[in-house]
């Protein structure tokens, strides 16, 4: 085999080679955007829950405070703007706490996700523990300013209401906000085996 042909041969490996390389290239970088849209998605249901507050919860909301007041005009209207207000910062928080960029999910940053993703679990509980009990204090004051407009059957029937429906908002919050943080908990463990890191 004279010198012409082995770098003839030597040239058409190196080409292949160079093909071979691109096209493993080309996949890891299809598999990493695929991988990358898989987990930002994953926390797009989060975001169309909060939309979801903001568009039909607070002005339901409204509405019902809207009624009762046309139904009982001596109600004042402290309890019902405050309860309102409250609604309104939470949905307000609940969009910066969960809010993910697509910059988040670059390869670079996946560490920096991860840890954000920590983060927003911790935010989450705190907002309950704060928003909670501030949420009970209106309500009571709310049953209370209710009670002095109606008679007693009506209140009894309000007060009982509103319990009833404490209780399942309660349980309705808290179920979405264990599922959030499931969500959570699925994408971290994604980072740290791609990362390889301890988060």
């Amino acid at each position: 085999m004279t010198n012409n042909e082995n770098i003839n041969e030597l040239e058409t490996l190196r080409s292949q080679l160079n093909i071979l390389k691109k096209k493993l290239n080309d996949q890891t970088i299809v598999n990493d955007q695929l991988l990358r849209n898989a987990m930002s998605n994953k926390m797009s249901w989060i975001m169309k829950y909060i939309w979801f507050e903001l568009l039909a919860l607070l002005p339901l909301c409204a509405l019902s405070f809207m009624g009762i007041k046309l139904m009982f005009p001596g109600m004042p209207w402290g309890p019902m703007v405050c309860i309102l207000l409250l609604v309104a910062v939470d949905i307000v928080l609940d969009f910066y706490l969960n809010h993910t960029s697509e910059n988040d999910w670059l390869a670079e940053n996946l560490v920096a996700t991860g840890h954000k993703l920590i983060r927003m679990k911790k935010l989450r509980w705190i907002q309950v523990a704060v928003s909670l009990p501030i949420a009970v204090v209106l309500f009571i004051w709310y049953g209370f300013c209710f009670s002095a407009e109606t008679d007693e059957v009506m209140s009894m029937a309000m007060n009982i209401g509103m319990i009833v429906g404490g209780v399942i908002g309660l349980g309705i919050g808290l179920s979405v906000l264990v599922k959030m943080n499931r969500t959570n908990d699925s994408l971290i463990q994604q980072i740290r085996e791609l990362t390889k890191e301890e988060l």
